[in-house]
């Protein structure tokens, strides 16, 4: 979680957080093994290994009866809106939220003569409700209900038929079995995640079902939601004191404030994360070394002893087995009312577990045996199989990837181009994940964003690196109090113009851009609180480093020593007599003692110690150096006390004045183009930047005719188009073609010599065959309301793919397609 906006929120301290290392013993392990229903049985001590994804999992699901051979699920059709009705059970005497005690089953026939078993959920009034997600045409009726497993006779049931007509909707988002790193729809529509959070209802905000339209209008198609107390929407815990929650119960209050949640959501085709947990909840002021600063919210939780509970300590939630055996519960009945929706994109478990206090205590695997069987218990029950989703503030990921179905990190870093420029997710092993993997939320470190500007370098820079999704944005707020949703209509339309999510096996690229103008290379380490795995780089004048993205921008000092025990070294070559700086953005209350040499001669500046964190004065935010002409190395290091946060390494006059980032093909290619000195210009400063045009070179595109078009990324519109040629020469190589050229130029270069517009800060490209339109007929199919892949409307029909008159319109996904592609843009 952001924590700059948290302090807002609670006004506790910052604090940098750690990732979850460790182990815990086996026996410890072996006592989750075994509890929470009968199903279960025993479970694989083993972390490692693949216990089946939500696209096609080979566990078993509770709502597959005999001769059910359709579940909907991949069916390459897509769904059509939710069945709902309600009824009373009298027989139903026990506890209606224990699904183990009281467990009513409703048995549904389908159009081909199959039945599928749907869980009911209690609604209060001794009222129970099923919904019900059909994924054929035709009559659909209710053969029975059951009371644990028996015929039981219901009473005042609502609707007992259904008529379904009409056109499918894409329907539920699962993982590409033929690209494991991509998202898809069951309709075989690629789904390309584009939004940002809304985590919890802000009183100075509109409510969130308002912001969910604003984002709609924007293109955006994803969000993520948390079960919160403090806003009205965690399940289990109140904050009204005159209605506190039995524990085991569910706030049904709570529960028809996520009912409004999810239609909206399907109205305006947002697919959101619903975070069940938060790292908060189970952390604790005065437990773990430093979780007392990251939201601890342990002293009000209801499982707390002191508050009446059962659970002593906020780590023993991952292994007491009413703790556990009440998650369940609460998953079950998040199943039963809300798994219908094919708008919930993904349950996700845990938001940045490794805050909690078992994450500080490092209990890394008894943290993954829980997401393990919670994993478990979602596949078991869960007959729509949703994805399974968890988050961390970590950049590699272990255990916990191997059991979810994709995985986010989330960042605040200094410099947010940096962080985003490389790959932001690995596994343990520093390899690729064979899963999709994007940035869950990101932001400026300090929170300050007024202008949108890391907000729309994050954007920009995560589309030319990451083909699971963009990257998310955490400040909701910032977004609809500065009226920054221009910066998501530009993008939803570049990916709707270009095509980008419907290319797979593109590579990442830094294309080199040729101009007349240099201008200073400025970058800043895009890692967090961590160790250095990575101490020397060199520093070429494509653009950003190799490997800076993961470097950390808390250059620390004596205290972690064995975080950092080399200097940071950087080879350089200079084309003229320039310097060399570094800004200082934040010092430890420890103080910090800054050293840069070069060859050997030292500049030094010493930061004192201080009561509190601090920020430096703005005389001695900077430290620069003098650099001759040539090669040089250049050593920064910090021989003080404590950490210091490096915002930026700047080297004048160092590179080209245009920079890029890129995905290419044998036949595509996307690129992001920037200013160095004008990217992150705030708008009080955009009209007095003096524009570049400069030569991209594109690299690797096979022989043929293509067509280029340059996209303005701030107002979404095409900006020009014109056709290239690629042809090969003698030896092979692509030659070097002109803008327009119709043959080659008998050039050996390798790579299209391709003129930019005159850029003031940045613009993007696609350049596809000509002649080869993007894949309509998949955009026709895809994504409902906002979606960013389609580049047409789906259907101009409010009532398209919807079931008989009785299914309110409220509840059934839009089937239009992006706002900026009906605008021809």
């Amino acid at each position: 979680m952001q924590q700059a906006f948290l302090k807002r929120m609670s006004g506790t301290n910052v604090a940098v957080t750690r990732g979850i290392v460790g182990a815990v013993s086996l026996a410890l392990g072996a006592s989750l093994y075994g509890c929470g229903g009968a199903d279960f049985g025993g479970m694989q001590r083993n972390l490692g290994g693949d216990i089946g994804n939500g696209y096609n999992s080979s566990i078993g699901s509770r709502g597959r009866g005999p001769g059910d051979t359709n579940t909907g699920i991949g069916n390459g059709r897509g769904v059509y809106p939710v069945l709902e009705t309600s009824f009373q059970v009298p027989e139903a005497t026990g506890d209606p939220f224990d699904y183990e005690k009281t467990n009513v089953q409703v048995t549904v026939r389908r159009p081909d003569n199959s039945t599928a078993e749907v869980p009911a959920f209690y609604d209060g009034d001794k009222i129970w409700r099923i919904r019900y997600t059909p994924t054929l045409t035709g009559q659909y009726s209710i053969v029975n209900v059951r009371l644990n497993n028996a015929v039981t006779h219901e009473e005042k049931m609502e609707k007992r038929d259904w008529s379904v007509k009409g056109d499918p909707l894409p329907g539920f988002v699962r993982i590409d079995r033929g690209d494991k790193t991509r998202f898809m729809f069951d309709n075989g529509a690629r789904y390309y995640p584009l939004g940002h959070n809304q985590a919890w209802h802000s009183s100075d905000l509109p409510d969130t079902t308002e912001l969910f339209g604003k984002m709609h209008d924007a293109g955006e198609n994803w969000s993520r939601v948390w079960m919160t107390h403090w806003d009205g929407k965690n399940l289990d815990w109140s904050t009204d004191k005159t209605k506190q929650v039995k524990i085991g119960s569910i706030d049904l209050t709570a529960a028809k404030r996520w009912d409004t949640l999810v239609q909206s959501a399907e109205k305006n085709g947002i697919y959101f994360q619903m975070v069940v947990q938060h790292h908060g909840q189970y952390a604790s002021r005065d437990g773990y070394k430093y979780s007392g600063n990251v939201d601890p919210n342990w002293q009000d939780n209801p499982y707390n002893v002191k508050n009446g509970g059962f659970l002593d300590a906020p780590e023993n939630f991952f292994t007491n087995p009413q703790a556990r055996a009440l998650t369940k519960r609460k998953l079950y009945y998040i199943m039963s009312r809300w798994g219908y929706s094919p708008s919930i994109l993904s349950y996700e478990l845990f938001n940045e577990v490794e805050n909690s206090d078992a994450g500080k205590g490092k209990l890394s695997d008894t943290i993954a045996l829980w997401h393990r069987e919670m994993t478990l218990f979602l596949r078991q029950f869960d007959s729509n199989r949703h994805l399974v989703t968890t988050s961390t503030s970590t950049p590699s990921v272990g255990a916990l990837s191997e059991t979810v179905d994709y995985v986010q990190q989330h960042m605040y870093p200094s410099d947010v181009l940096t962080a985003l420029s490389g790959e932001a997710i690995t596994a343990a092993n520093g390899k690729k994940l064979d899963k999709p993997a994007f940035v869950g939320e990101f932001g400026s470190a300090s929170g300050n964003d007024t202008d949108g500007i890391a907000l729309h370098e994050g954007i920009w820079a995560s589309l030319m690196r990451n083909g699971s999704g963009a990257a998310q944005y955490w400040y909701w707020d910032g977004v609809e109090k500065n009226n920054l949703y221009s910066h998501y209509q530009a993008a939803s339309g570049f990916l709707a113009a270009s095509g980008l999510p419907n290319h797979g096996g593109l590579i990442d690229a830094t294309l080199p851009v040729e101009t007349a103008q240099r201008a200073a290379l400025s970058f800043g380490p895009g890692g967090g609180f961590a160790a250095a795995t990575q101490s020397e780089f060199v520093v070429g004048t494509d653009g950003i480093p190799a490997g800076m993205s993961r470097f950390p921008a808390f250059l620390q000092g004596q205290a972690h020593r064995d975080m950092m025990p080399k200097p940071l070294t950087l080879q350089v070559t200079y084309p003229q007599s320039g310097t060399f700086t570094v800004s200082v953005g934040q010092v430890s209350k420890g103080g910090a003692h800054l050293k840069i040499s070069v060859d050997g001669k030292s500049v030094e500046r010493d930061y004192p110690a201080g009561a509190a964190d601090s920020r430096p004065k703005a005389d001695s935010e900077t430290v620069q150096v003098d650099v001759a002409e040539g090669a040089h190395t250049i050593t920064i290091q910090n021989t003080g006390a404590d950490w210091a946060v490096i915002k930026h390494f700047t080297l004048s006059d160092y590179a080209p004045a245009l920079a890029s980032l890129a995905r290419v093909g044998r036949d595509y290619a996307v690129a992001w183009v920037y200013n160095r000195g004008g990217v992150d210009a705030p708008v009080s400063r955009a009209s007095a930047l003096s524009p570049v045009s400069g030569t991209l070179r594109l690299i690797g595109l096979q022989p043929g005719r293509y067509r280029a078009t340059w996209w303005d990324t701030r107002t979404g519109k095409s900006l020009d188009s014109s056709e290239l040629t690629v042809d090969k020469n003698g030896s092979g190589k692509i030659a070097a073609i002109k803008t327009g050229a119709a043959k080659s130029s008998g050039g050996m270069v390798e790579g299209v010599a391709l003129s930019t517009p005159p850029i003031t800060q940045d613009v993007a490209l696609y350049v596809t065959k000509a002649g080869a339109a993007n894949d309509k007929s998949a955009a026709k199919r895809g994504g409902g309301r906002g979606n960013p892949q389609s580049s047409e409307p789906i259907s101009t029909n409010p009532t398209s793919g919807s079931s008989d008159s009785s299914v309110p319109a409220s509840t059934s996904p839009a089937s239009a397609g992006s706002s900026l592609s009906k605008k021809g843009f």
